[in-house]
């Protein structure tokens, strides 16, 4: 009897059905959307459905992605293979039955194809499709579908036992004696990790930290996330609150991007980076391992394209100097519409006069020089293109003398006293001194009420000059005629604050005659 059963069992062991689970493969146009913890969780529950249908109790055998990893011949990716080759990487690990899940796209949706494959036989013995929105779609798809699924292999012969009656036994007494259980919390470092449980993944605990309840004994603990390492440790359970700390390692690398501008310039526009042409925001960017492409602009400077070689756990840092971009500018001066040939100053070099033709570099100061005036001209040099502007002068470029005045706003000129206020003085004329008579008395409270009153005035036509060029300077447009508009209401505003700045100055000149006579 005893060598009876001892061939039974080894004969039943012997031609047990195995059977493998492999991978969940996402298609590279919805990797992104169904991530590598996600694939894993579908596989972990095909893989399921597989042990709820194939029992071991009717000799069938569920392969565990370890046992599946452990067999595979060294550089052999099963992602890579389908059908035919599929069957073969069934038989490099000795399954009598292989399945594989796909998850692609069609019309926007995620799609789901499942294949079973005998591969003594090289034949498929079940699949089954189905789409849906979500990756929660496609797990329900599985649990719907995978039951009949796997009953296939039954009913092709996947029970190999040996026929006949092995044992007859009676109704002897009742003993239990099943393992014991322990509630365990499971924790990773990051946080939401997926983690499984000798290769089987846990309904109620689909991301860290979570408690569970486990056999006693030894178990293989994995934690998955996207961007990390696997972290794998066997632990004995043997006791309640037992703590599970799973530790993952980074899988990517940074990139630092750090150019040297011109500090002038910094203030004149922002950096703006792409990253296999998706814009980023981070100067310091997470990128899985691999190379990279780059892009680099800034307003005022020439674009920079280059490869990254990222490496996990290392950081790549581009700092080198960005070259100034240039445009073309094609600029004249005009006065009262006749052409003028005036000094042009960019930023702050003299580089010939107009009517000027030539490159610029982008973001530059543009300045014209007469006699004693100088005049910013509002224009924007563009990249690789040539720009024309006629610049209609504000100031005579030649027969009066002009005080500059500078300001953030731009530049603008105040015309002598005479010429300011178009007045002459009258030959022979002069102001008796230390007369103290009555007349003199009120002449000097008049002319000192008068010059206060005009410094007043002059004060405030001068703040209000300076606020109207302000606004019309830092106004934004999106046109021509509103640009136009701009510059003109901004000229406006500078002619007033000259002529509330001479008024001012005559009024103190006024008040200090008055108190030295």
């Amino acid at each position: 009897m005893l060598k009876f059963l001892f061939l039974f069992t080894f004969i039943t062991n012997a031609f047990a059905a195995y059977v493998a689970v492999l991978e969940t493969v996402a298609m590279p146009d919805v990797k992104e959307k169904v991530s590598l913890s996600d694939r894993q969780f579908l596989t972990n529950v095909l893989r399921e459905q597989a042990v709820q249908e194939l029992p071991v109790e009717q000799n069938f055998t569920i392969m565990t992605r370890e046992n599946i990893n452990a067999m595979l011949p060294p550089g052999k990716s099963i992602e890579d293979c389908e059908g035919n080759c599929l069957v073969e990487t069934g038989r490099n690990i000795a399954a009598d039955y292989v399945c594989q899940v796909h998850v692609g796209s069609f019309d926007g949706a995620l799609t789901l194809s499942a294949e079973l494959y005998e591969t003594a036989a090289n034949k498929l013995v079940a699949s089954f499709n189905g789409q849906g929105a979500s990756v929660k779609d496609l797990l329900d798809i599985i649990k719907e579908k995978s039951p009949n699924f796997f009953r296939k292999v039954k009913s092709s012969g996947g029970f190999s036992g040996v026929g006949g009656i092995s044992e007859v036994g009676g109704a002897g007494e009742f003993s239990f004696a099943g393992k014991r259980k322990f509630i365990i919390e499971i924790t990773s470092t990051p946080a939401d990790a997926v983690p499984t449980i000798d290769g089987k993944a846990i309904p109620k605990c689909l991301s860290t930290p979570c408690r569970v309840q486990v056999d006693e004994g030894s178990h293989r603990f994995v934690a998955s996330k996207e961007h990390y390492d696997d972290a794998e440790m066997v632990a004995d359970i043997n006791t309640n609150n037992q703590m599970v700390e799973l530790k993952l390692e980074p899988n990517y690398g940074w990139l630092e991007i750090k150019p040297v501008l011109d500090n002038v310039l910094l203030n004149k526009g922002n950096l703006n980076v792409t990253v296999d042409d998706s814009h980023v925001t981070e100067t310091r960017i997470q990128l899985d391992p691999g190379i990279h492409n780059v892009r680099v602009t800034h307003p005022c400077y020439d674009p920079v394209e280059l490869k990254a070689s990222i490496v996990k756990q290392t950081t790549e840092v581009f700092n080198n100097v960005m070259t100034r971009g240039k445009g073309g500018l094609e600029l004249n001066a005009e006065y009262e519409g006749e052409p003028q040939n005036v000094t042009i100053l960019i930023d702050g070099v003299e580089s010939g006069s107009t009517p000027y033709t030539g490159e610029v570099p982008l973001c530059a100061e543009i300045i014209l020089k007469g006699n004693g005036w100088a005049e910013q001209v509002y224009v924007e040099p563009k990249w690789h293109e040539v720009v024309q502007v006629t610049h209609k002068l504000q100031h005579s470029p030649e027969g009066v003398v002009y005080v500059t005045q500078s300001s953030p706003f731009g530049s603008f000129a105040i015309g002598s006293m005479s010429n300011a206020f178009n007045t002459k003085a009258n030959v022979g004329e002069s102001i008796p001194a230390n007369v103290e008579n009555g007349k003199s008395k009120t002449a000097k409270w008049v002319i000192l009420g008068i010059s206060a009153a005009t410094t007043v005035t002059g004060v405030v036509l001068a703040i209000a000059g300076n606020s109207q060029a302000k606004d019309a300077y830092q106004k934004e447009y999106s046109s021509k005629s509103e640009f136009k508009k701009n510059r003109k209401d901004a000229e406006s505003g500078q002619a007033l604050r000259g002529v509330g700045i001479g008024l001012a100055i005559v009024g103190a000149i006024g008040i200090g005659v008055s108190f030295a006579f």
